[in-house]
């Protein structure tokens, strides 16, 4: 993830200035913006390494199935934008995101307290089910059949 340090902050036009620019940059190093998700860019490697670049405003997520050309993109990035790498992703939008060999994790542990903290509620009662644990919830023998996979 990288940090951006100069653009063209406080402008309304700002955001759509920085991303033309950036967009522009990216097509011109061989990237493919994605049809459906404009904001994510994929490149293929004449040996078939693909690097995945998101983009959120002025943060960067980066990866692909080569480290040797993940790390010569971080660099021609932080040449290029002056951007800082701030190495292996442990937060993203208020998102907790722990990686480790067992797989990638994410937890909003700190928004949630953040939330109950703004409405006075760090204080209360947590309760894992919002209800009774152990009803058995029976049939309603009187009530109307109803086609089932019209919800799913």
């Amino acid at each position: 993830m990288y940090k951006l340090h100069k653009a063209l902050y406080g402008l309304k036009q700002a955001p759509r200035a920085w991303f033309s620019k950036i967009e522009k940059h990216f097509i011109e190093e061989g990237f493919e913006e994605c049809m459906f998700e404009h904001t994510l860019f994929t490149k293929t490697g004449s040996n078939g390494t693909v690097l995945i670049v998101s983009l959120y405003v002025d943060d960067l997520i980066v990866t692909g199935d080569n480290e040797d050309l993940m790390v010569q993109f971080k660099e021609a990035m932080i040449k290029k934008f002056d951007m800082t790498d701030l190495g292996k992703m442990s937060f993203f939008l208020g998102i907790e995101v722990t990686q480790g060999k067992n797989g990638i994790f994410i937890c909003q542990r700190q928004y949630a307290e953040s939330i109950l903290r703004r409405f006075g509620m760090f204080d209360c009662n947590p309760i894992g089910t919002p209800m009774t644990t152990g009803v058995k919830i029976n049939k309603d023998s009187k009530g109307v059949e109803v086609n089932e996979t019209q919800y799913k």
